[in-house]
């Protein structure tokens, strides 16, 4: 098979992980890496011995098929200038900051019959797919999604950097349009929300309730997901799967649980989760899953098949995404104080150039640490 010629557009971190992805992927060919910063060419010349350039539109001929790894706010023009000119794409999620644009690339996509696959990678997650594989079908989602603050992706709020893996999760468990919506959140440190909570409920009756923070002091993954065969809870960082298995009988509702005598009452609570509700641990082995990702995308490109994220589930993505934004933006903090609604990203005035330097920040060790 003839190697995809493959160029990086955007030398952040997700570039680089990209480019040491591709650069020992054996289907492809790292060809072309474009970023505006001289310096950031210069590290990618001397680390992946690969071209650099600041404009892509002038190497169009060096290339077959493209990673889109810039701030989001570029993907759309980005994305419509490759698509227009028959390149093959991969673009990190969000996929647009704006749904109307995901909905104009996947239209030209497939007038020219190109793969585009979405940044989405929890889907290629082998704890996802053993917690789904033992819950029946899905009914009630929870997933709880925290990190610290890296001042990466900070042109996007919490619900389109993190909170759109498990939107993607929730809209792959559950059929049906989404129905109604619920959110709220805080900005901490920018002008977008730091810190958010959402309720969404599906036309199926599914309901997923899902909380995303980029300022905690404790980072974690975890998706837990009640079903109709069980729950399991999948810990995405310690890549561990809880279940617990529901057994025929209780769910059909085959014995009256007030019925039972003293002896049976004490069995059940000596035997809760080894016999009455069989909990299991599973370990699960860690794979790299933006290679997964990558591999998926690239034989989707020869074998001329669908992603597994196509663009069209990344705009769907958008679209809800944009519904919590919404909701938390009318959030009403105070019957009192009108101007108290939604994350209190922007205060009313400010002069950048009278701006107060907190004390903390001015101490020389703070600044060390920094």
């Amino acid at each position: 098979m003839k190697k995809i010629r493959v160029a990086v557009i955007g030398g952040g971190h997700l570039g680089r992980i990209h480019a040491r992805l591709l650069k020992n992927n054996p289907i492809a060919r790292l060809s072309l890496v474009c970023d505006p910063q001289p310096l950031v060419q210069q590290a990618f010349i001397k680390d992946f011995n690969v071209r650099a350039v600041s404009d892509f539109r002038k190497s169009l001929d060096e290339f077959d098929a493209a990673v889109i790894a810039t701030p989001t706010g570029l993907h759309a023009d980005i994305a419509r200038a490759l698509i227009l000119q028959g390149k093959h794409l991969l673009i990190e999620k969000p996929v647009t900051a704006e749904s109307k644009d995901a909905h104009e690339l996947a239209r030209l996509a497939r007038e020219k019959s190109l793969c585009v696959q979405v940044g989405q990678v929890e889907r290629f997650n082998p704890a996802i797919q053993a917690a789904q594989s033992v819950v029946g079908t899905p009914k009630y989602i929870e997933a709880s999604r925290q990190s610290g603050y890296t001042f990466r992706s900070t042109d996007i709020g919490v619900v389109q950097d993190l909170m759109i893996h498990d939107i993607d999760l929730v809209c792959q468990m559950f059929s049906g349009p989404l129905q109604s919506v619920h959110a709220l959140g805080i900005s901490m440190f920018g002008e977008h929300e730091d810190i958010a909570q959402a309720r969404l409920e599906f036309a199926c009756g599914g309901v997923a309730n899902l909380t995303a923070s980029r300022c905690s002091f404790q980072p974690e993954r975890i998706v837990k997901i009640f079903g109709t065969k069980g729950y399991a809870s999948a810990d995405l960082t310690q890549h561990r799967v809880t279940s617990v298995q529901v057994p025929h009988w209780i769910a059909q509702r085959e014995f009256d649980f007030s019925a039972v005598s003293d002896d049976q009452k004490q069995y059940i609570r000596e035997h809760l989760f080894s016999q009455v509700l069989p909990k299991s641990e599973l370990e699960v082995a860690p794979v790299n899953a933006i290679e997964a990702e990558q591999t998926d995308w690239l034989e989707s490109i020869g074998q001329f098949r669908d992603p597994i994220v196509t663009i069209e589930q990344g705009a769907r993505n958008v679209e809800i995404a944009e519904e919590i934004i919404g909701q938390i933006n009318a959030h009403r903090w105070s019957s009192k104080n009108r101007a108290q609604v939604g994350p209190l990203a922007i205060p009313a005035q400010r002069d950048m150039n009278r701006q107060r330097i907190p004390a903390i920040l001015q101490n020389d060790s703070a600044k060390k640490a920094a």
